[in-house]
């Protein structure tokens, strides 16, 4: 066993166990286990080890009970809804869970948790006397509330609140250690077993990475319990508890600057929170310590409309810089403007755009305008296709495929990534640039098509966050390559890099090709009462400024009623 991450090894990819095997549930809980283990024993405490050890000499049956437990959602299950063919009668496992610490049998619970556990028949006979002032046909809300108001907070065993029920009520008393091995597993809370069972099945197929020490999703302990503890207060945050206690439960701020991410997003969750409960100033307050992309607009509406003074607008004009990602800087000038005009200063509004070529369209009236102005502009000879943001996405990523996939330090945790972890990380780009500049270096020859060809045809079906699949065919790929210019590719790419969280939407919705020609055209289009977004036109803007045949295309419905008649 490893015992510091300089002692780690190269490990084979974990993969999720034959489905044909009634208990691969069991195995993939294993394989996540003894990947935690090897990959990260030096943060599992010895008391954690031998428990887990402990758990390994338990009946299989005992070990598959466990699991399913913890694969349902929930604390607190009855054993008769405990039913698994593969394990049989669970008596005995329950026991033996119950004897290692596992499981509670007959935990003690309030009124309220023992309502959630019985169906409204169920309730009705076990508080026959107490429900009795309630109609037969009261719903099972009113007969909960009623039991509520009597018994407060009053805790009892499941056996007691309806002694003569033969049921049996299990409490799962080891949860953290779990959600621990799955934290250390997937780098996250928001995967979970299913993950295995969908890589199986088929439905998602991932990039194979090369992990190495450095890859590990936590060096330390600490960093683990930081993030249990972050997790745990945003569960109370949706809990609606008091923001302003959550925010004095927090830990200290992280040195880890992956974890110092998801705390600016915590930070930024509290504000809105409170800003929503009216507390204004605190919520000001919090944006300001958050480097959440949003929170420095949010804090700029919060204090427009809590003190619009010339205070406010000296300290918006410090943070104004060109520096700024577009959307921020614009949304600054909008406040900035509003602010000078309720101060009484003269300012010109913020420039909008409205250079753009324009075409209108009447069509018969359809529910899916995007399509119906595809079929009306496209022709056998000239293809027009809705891709949105779906083409320049993915050809971007069949070009970058291996940059993105880059093993460097942070970037992936597990084998189940979608993306690089560090995808949205202001230092993403920085962290490979050589290796992006080399890919696009590529597009002053046909090397390039080679490339993108290549990978089209290996990573077909590996789930990637650039590229759909359904849209990305190899049909589309051809075209695009004979009828876009490299130039073009090259400077949308370069655009994307420059903000990928940002410049990943907002592109034009359809593309049409000229094959006899070798060029295209983009079109954004917009349906009755729609406009353009802001994102939407920042891109139009860009391609404009290109060179790029790019337009708008408003539509109005030449037959209403035909939509209505629908």
């Amino acid at each position: 066993m490893p015992t510091s991450s300089t002692d780690l090894f190269q490990l084979d990819t974990p993969k999720g166990a034959d489905l044909d095997d009634p208990r691969y549930y069991l195995r993939n809980f294993h394989t996540l286990t003894d990947w935690v283990e090897t990959y990260h024993g030096d943060l599992l405490l010895d008391s954690e080890r031998k428990r887990l050890a402990a758990l390994r000499d338990l009946p299989e049956e005992a070990r598959c009970l466990l699991v399913r437990m913890v694969m349902r959602s929930g604390e607190l299950f009855r054993q008769s809804k405990l039913n698994y063919l593969e394990i049989g009668d669970i008596a005995t496992p329950l026991q033996l869970l119950e004897q290692q610490g596992w499981v509670e049998l007959d935990p003690a619970i309030d009124v309220v948790h023992f309502c959630a556990l019985v169906t409204r028949p169920e309730l009705s006979a076990a508080f026959k006397d107490e429900l009795a002032p309630l109609p037969a046909s009261a719903k099972k809300a009113n007969q909960i509330a009623l039991l509520a108001d009597l018994y407060g907070d009053e805790l009892k065993p499941f056996s007691q609140w309806w002694p003569e029920s033969q049921d049996l009520l299990a409490r799962l008393t080891d949860d953290d250690l779990l959600s621990r091995l799955r934290l250390m597993f997937f780098g996250n809370l928001s995967q979970d077993w299913s993950t295995f069972v969908l890589t199986e099945l088929g439905h998602h197929r991932y990039e194979s990475v090369a992990f190495s020490p450095e890859s590990r999703a936590f060096a330390s302990r600490d960093e683990v319990d930081h993030y249990l503890q972050m997790h745990a207060l945003r569960d109370l945050l949706d809990c609606a508890e008091n923001p302003a206690d959550i925010y004095h439960a927090l830990p200290t701020r992280p040195e880890n600057s992956w974890l110092q991410s998801r705390y600016s997003r915590l930070l930024f969750q509290i504000a809105r929170e409170a800003e929503r409960a009216g507390d204004s100033e605190f919520a000001a307050e919090l944006y300001a310590q958050s480097q959440h992309r949003e929170a420095l607009i949010r804090r700029f509406r919060v204090l427009e409309k809590l003190t619009p003074t010339e205070a406010t607008l000296a300290v918006l004009r410090e943070q104004m810089d060109d520096q700024l990602r577009p959307e921020v800087q614009e949304a600054l000038e909008r406040i900035e403007h509003r602010l000078a005009r309720k101060l009484g200063e003269k300012k010109s509004a913020s420039r909008k755009t409205d250079n753009l070529p324009r075409m209108d369209l009447s069509l018969p009236a359809s529910g899916y305008v995007e399509g119906a102005v595809a079929e009306h502009l496209g022709s056998e000879s000239a293809p027009c296709l809705h891709v949105e943001n779906s083409l320049i996405n993915g050809l971007f990523a069949l070009l970058c495929w291996d940059v993105l996939y880059a093993p460097l330090p942070g970037a992936f945790f597990h084998p189940f990534h979608a993306a690089p972890a560090d995808l949205n990380r202001p230092d993403f780009v920085e962290r490979r640039r050589a290796l992006f500049e080399e890919r696009l270096a590529g597009l002053t020859s046909d090397e390039y098509k080679i490339l993108i060809r290549q990978n089209l045809a290996d990573k077909w079906g590996i789930t990637n966050r650039f590229v759909h699949w359904g849209l990305l065919t190899a049909d589309v790929v051809e075209l695009a390559l004979e009828c876009i210019p490299a130039a073009d590719l090259k400077v949308c790419f370069r655009r994307l890099l420059e903000d990928i969280p940002a410049h990943r939407s907002g592109l034009p919705d359809l593309v049409q090709f000229f094959p006899a020609e070798r060029r295209y055209r983009l079109i954004e289009v917009k349906g009755p009462g729609d406009r353009l977004q802001d994102h939407q036109r920042r891109w139009l803007d860009f391609c404009l400024a290109k060179g790029m045949d790019v337009s708008v295309c408003y539509v109005t419905w030449s037959d209403l009623a035909d939509l209505s008649d629908a």
